[in-house]
Order: C-alpha cells, then sequence, then structure tokens
C-alpha cells in the first residue's frame, strides 16, 4: 500500500512543479516587454503629456526648470536661477511670462506679460534633447540603461539614458564642461497645463519689437541651454504719455 501513496505524491508533486512552472511562463508572456531606447524615444516623444524635471549645471552656475507638456500645444511650469523663480507657458499660440518672484512666494497674484509664441514642442526639453538619442553612436546597453555618444558641427557630447518599460525615464548629457540631467515622469497622466489661478495678464507692450524664441541650441555643441521661454521679463520701453493743459 506504501507503494501508490509513494506514487501518488510524487504525482501531485510533479503537477504542482509544472503548473508553477506553466504559471510563471504565462506571466512572463503576458508582461508588457520593455521598449528600446529608439521605441522609447519614440513612445515618450508621443506621448500625450509627461513632466520634465531639468537641471543644468555649468562653470557659470545652475538653474532647474519644471514644466509639463501637454500635446500638442501647451507648455507651462518655472524656471528657477539663483534665488529668482519665473513661471512660463505657452497655450495654443501665446506666452505667458510671469514678473520673478522668490521661489517661496504664492502664486495666487502673479503678473504675466503675453506676446506671440512659437509652437509648444520648441520650447520644451524632452523635444529637445530626447530626440539627439535618434543620432545615437557607439551605444552599450546593460539592462535597461543606454549610454551613447552624439556628435554634431564637430563636438561630441556623452549620454546615458534610462528606459523604464515602454518610455525613457531620465537622460545625462555631459559636453564642454558642462552637465545636464534631465527627468521625465508622469507619463500621460500629469495635470493639465493652465495659468495660475489669480494670475493677472497684460499684453506685451507695442513699442518694442516682439522677443524672438529662445535659442535651442543643442548641449552636443555648447553648454546645455535652457529651452523654456526666456527666464526674464521683456526689457521694454514704455509708451511716453503727454498731458495736455
Amino acid at each position: 500500500m506504501t507503494g501508490p501513496r509513494r506514487l501518488i505524491g510524487w504525482l501531485l508533486l510533479v503537477l504542482v512543479a509544472v503548473l508553477a512552472a506553466g504559471g510563471a511562463a504565462l506571466g512572463v508572456s503576458q508582461a508588457p516587454k520593455q521598449a528600446t531606447l529608439q521605441d522609447a524615444v519614440k513612445n515618450t516623444l508621443n506621448a500625450a503629456n509627461y513632466t520634465s524635471d531639468v537641471l543644468e549645471s555649468s562653470p557659470q552656475g545652475t538653474q532647474t526648470q519644471h514644466l509639463v507638456y501637454q500635446a500638442p500645444s501647451r507648455l507651462g511650469g518655472y524656471v528657477d536661477s539663483g534665488t529668482v523663480r519665473v513661471y512660463v507657458a505657452v497655450i495654443d499660440s501665446v506666452e505667458y511670462q510671469s514678473n520673478q518672484v522668490s521661489p517661496s512666494a504664492s502664486t495666487a497674484h502673479l503678473t504675466f506679460q503675453k506676446q506671440a509664441s512659437q509652437p509648444a514642442a520648441s520650447y520644451d526639453p524632452v523635444h529637445e534633447y530626447v530626440a539627439l538619442a535618434k543620432n545615437a553612436k557607439h551605444v552599450h546597453q546593460k539592462g535597461g540603461t543606454y549610454t551613447f555618444t552624439v556628435t554634431q558641427q564637430g563636438q561630441t557630447a556623452s549620454f546615458t539614458a534610462t528606459v523604464i518599460g515602454q518610455y525613457l525615464s531620465a537622460l545625462t548629457i555631459s559636453a564642454s564642461g558642462a552637465q545636464l540631467s534631465l527627468t521625465i515622469s508622469s507619463v500621460n497622466s500629469s495635470p493639465p497645463v493652465t495659468l495660475p489661478g489669480g494670475a493677472k495678464v497684460v499684453s506685451t507692450p507695442t513699442t518694442t519689437a516682439p522677443t524672438t524664441a529662445p535659442t535651442t541650441t543643442a548641449p552636443t555643441t555648447t553648454a546645455p541651454t535652457t529651452t523654456a521661454p526666456t527666464t526674464t521679463a521683456p526689457t521694454t520701453t514704455a509708451p511716453t504719455t503727454t498731458t495736455t493743459g
């Protein structure tokens, strides 16, 4: 009698092992495959929205940006430089830029100047820097981390990119003694881009030529540059008024 019992017990153990292995295999087959670098770049640039945080470090100092991009025509957040913060937004075809405030100041009573804008994507650091990975050379991969170089105009920058799931989550660029760190989060789940509640909006005086859009020089050739709208309020000359007697 002990023989059959031992045989049944052994069969049960084999069956459990087979089921466990099958379940594990099923879990692996159903889990989403992690994207390659180029697929992650494409997926990220085509996302409906995301949040980006940028830290730029150079011999001249540091600057940070916190921005939300909402495809296809909205971008908003702030730029910190030293002890000054400037809130910026691009909504459809209009650019908004606040007066300079302390990073700890309330946003309830900000004053924004507005003027015509270039497309929101032209100010977005993700579109500016992540797109450079399309020209990656000497790519090395370890898990979800990729290192590579990009050469433009005869100068080479070193990149480190991190892919999580289907999207790029981080990018570091080193070039010409400067470094830029970009973090991407809340892909397809970022809040909508609007001006802060209580904000006052005024038009840029028409007595000066419209401020040109900031240049977006790729960090592979020079120190990383800010891609958000200009971080200082536009210099304007107030219209001269004449009081008649």
